[in-house]
């Protein structure tokens, strides 16, 4: 492991006189790589001087030879050589690995160190019971310190993923209670655009004019009534679930989510008053225009937001994917009913009028603003993204 460095252990097993001729530092492991009689190299690190490619002789910290071969260590690997004579056969191995080595007969003329199963190590025969004696003082006195090294550090990472998955969830906490907090100021736990029942008091208000023009009207008009009331229950189901996102990403897609189905709300109930209104002030232009719409969208048939609140009700894992879903549809009627070619100012003052007699505190002009800002919000984040 990279991270952890053994040197002052592997001096400590150097400075111990019952190792010290077995075991060989630096120095004496690049002394005898260069021994030489007649020319000829006479020592396994000599013979095997190729293994320092793996560790380079600077990095060498000590090594030990057997009769054919020699292993040598830096301060958190070790280097085997698994060969006779030609470069390049050699295997450089984390140290940690140096405890699950086994030695055993190879064949008639040879000794392996096995790893795995995988021959990484050759030596001479008659290297077992040297291998295994060396082999004990390395592990008694690297491998310890290496493993609790290794846990201290497996340790500090563990805390420092704790430290930081504390730090999200805190910051993500405060970004929901921002969001809970922006669309829910009085703190009820009600979104607060969804508050009220204005549609339904007018509805009832006028229903006696409205079967005096056409009793069917009066079915159509529950109709929707019974649409906004299911898709004001969705939009709360979402603004409950805000507090349940897993993280910033996905927080940030609900809560575009959600203010795309306020939006929706708000176009819808903006429209479905206006019906009222222009069917009780005889202005059947701006009915029909109004009826016409919400019949191409099925405003009529409230089943879609009605399957999307029993999901949301039941709904486990697949939130995402549901989200999405209302996400698109809630698109799709925004699409459609954006024009408000029919809004005037007098339409405008005959709608407040109305809310007026029935003593709502809600206002035409802040419905208006209200999906004016959305609209302008949605119209600049596009551009934003064009221009990026």
């Amino acid at each position: 492991m990279e991270g952890i460095d053994l040197s002052k252990e592997i001096d400590k097993i150097l400075l111990n006189s019952n190792h010290s001729k077995v075991i060989k530092s630096r120095e004496e492991v690049k002394r005898l790589s260069e021994k030489k009689f007649l020319g000829i190299l006479t020592h396994s690190f000599g013979t095997f001087n190729f293994v320092f490619e793996g560790i380079p002789i600077e990095d060498v910290l000590m090594g030990f030879s057997l009769s054919g071969g020699c292993v040598v260590f830096s301060k958190n690997q070790f280097c085997i050589s698994n060969g006779k004579t030609f470069e390049g056969n050699y295997k450089v191995l984390p140290i940690e690995d140096f405890e699950k080595l086994i030695i055993k007969t190879n064949d008639i003329s040879s000794d392996g160190v096995f790893l795995n199963g995988q021959r990484v190590g050759y030596f001479h025969r008659q290297s077992i019971n040297p291998w295994n004696e060396i082999s004990d003082i390395i592990k008694s006195s690297i491998l310890p310190y290496f493993f609790k090294k290794l846990k201290e550090e497996e340790d500090r990472f563990l805390e420092q993923d704790r430290l930081q998955e504390e730090q999200r969830l805190k910051e993500l906490q405060v970004s929901q209670t921002n969001v809970l907090s922006e669309l829910d100021k009085d703190g009820n736990g009600e979104v607060d655009v969804i508050e009220g029942n204005d549609f339904n008091t007018l509805l009832k208000k006028h229903q006696k004019s409205i079967v005096e023009v056409d009793r069917n009207y009066v079915q159509q008009f529950v109709k929707v009534s019974s649409y906004l009331k299911t898709k004001k229950g969705n939009i709360q189901s979402i603004f409950n679930s805000i507090k349940d996102t897993p993280n910033q990403e996905v927080l940030n897609k609900y809560v575009e989510i959600l203010k795309g189905e306020i939006h929706t709300y708000n176009l819808i109930l903006f429209n479905s008053l206006n019906m009222i209104v222009s069917l009780v002030e005889d202005d059947m232009i701006t009915f029909y225009e109004i009826h016409e719409m919400f019949d191409t969208i099925n405003m009529f048939d409230s089943k879609h937001e009605k399957d999307v609140s029993q999901k949301l009700t039941n709904i486990g894992d697949g939130l995402e994917s549901l989200m999405y879903q209302i996400r698109d549809m809630g698109n799709q009627i925004s699409n459609s009913i954006q024009e408000l070619s029919y809004v005037t100012e007098e339409s405008n003052q005959q709608l407040n009028e109305q809310l007026s007699e029935i003593d709502s505190t809600m206002k035409a002009g802040n419905l208006i603003n209200a999906i004016n800002t959305y609209q302008n919000y949605k119209i600049n984040k596009n551009t934003k993204s064009l221009d990026e």
